[in-house]
């Protein structure tokens, strides 16, 4: 019988730097063999006498690779963005489910299209998704980003937006006060609704801060997007990946087994889940 706590020794091949504080982590398993994940579930990451904690893969899929966009804010992550590359971390997962893509032709969105919301990190859990757009999603489906930061500089993979708009994806930015230099839209996501043109017929999936979750939840009412078509990603203090400690329970829910994914008509009704 397979041990769900064991981890994985994983070595570090690739660091990138990113936004402040921010560092994108490329591994390896040291044993041979391609890692599958969905877009959207997450992994537990263990460095012994450190810790472990959980993270969303990020990177492009059926890879021999796996990647993770980690900020420095603890005790294991400080010792992460410490680490060089041929060092070596434990990993266990994924668990959960992610975004509603299948892997198979037909593809959940039902011939939607594709609205994404994130603010701060939020990209991170959906840079797969983006990455492997013509394996999740249907040829002609369009893809449109509302990005969201503090500051120009704490928008993350900065370095790929021209070649995603190359891909025929849009992607619309926006900062929250006036800084020199910038030239686009000012102010919080939800100003992009008014500023920017929706694209119709479509999903929305979210992703960020949990405060920024109620107010876009209004502006995607005003442009008439039904509860069924709305995803959001849940922040929860996962712990077990397993649904045992119960550390991330939302309601009879657990982001770490039923989430982090959940289709808003799902969730809407229970207290404190947005």
């Amino acid at each position: 019988m397979k041990n769900p706590y064991l981890s994985h020794p994983a070595k570090i091949i690739k660091i990138i730097p990113q936004a402040a504080n921010m560092k994108l982590f490329r591994f390896k398993f040291v044993r041979e063999g391609r890692y599958h994940f969905a877009p959207g579930q997450i992994i537990e990451l263990s460095i012994p006498g450190f810790g472990e904690a959980p993270f969303a893969p990020c990177g492009a899929p059926d890879k021999e690779y796996f990647e993770l966009c980690i900020r420095n804010v603890g005790k294991l992550t400080d010792r992460l963005h410490a680490m060089k590359v041929g060092d070596t971390v434990g990993i266990r997962g994924p668990y959960g489910n992610g975004w509603p893509i299948s892997y198979n032709k037909k593809h959940i969105t039902e011939n939607k299209n594709l609205l994404i919301v994130v603010g701060g990190l939020g990209l991170v859990p959906l840079r797969t998704l983006i990455l492997g757009k013509d394996k999740y999603l249907g040829k002609n489906t369009k893809v449109q980003i509302f990005y969201g930061a503090r500051t120009p500089a704490d928008f993350l993979f900065r370095d790929e937006y021209d070649a995603w708009r190359k891909y025929g994806i849009v992607i619309d930015l926006t900062i929250d006060k006036e800084c020199a230099g910038w030239h686009d839209c000012v102010g919080l996501v939800t100003t992009l609704f008014d500023k920017k043109r929706v694209v119709n017929n479509a999903q929305a999936y979210l992703c960020g801060p949990p405060i920024m979750y109620k107010f876009v939840l209004e502006q995607l009412k005003t442009k008439h997007f039904a509860d069924k078509d709305i995803y959001v990603s849940l922040e929860r203090r996962m712990h077990c990946g397993l649904g045992v400690c119960q550390h991330c329970a939302v309601g009879h829910l657990y982001t770490c087994k039923d989430g982090p994914v959940f289709q808003y008509e799902q969730i809407k009704n229970i207290e404190g889940a947005i």
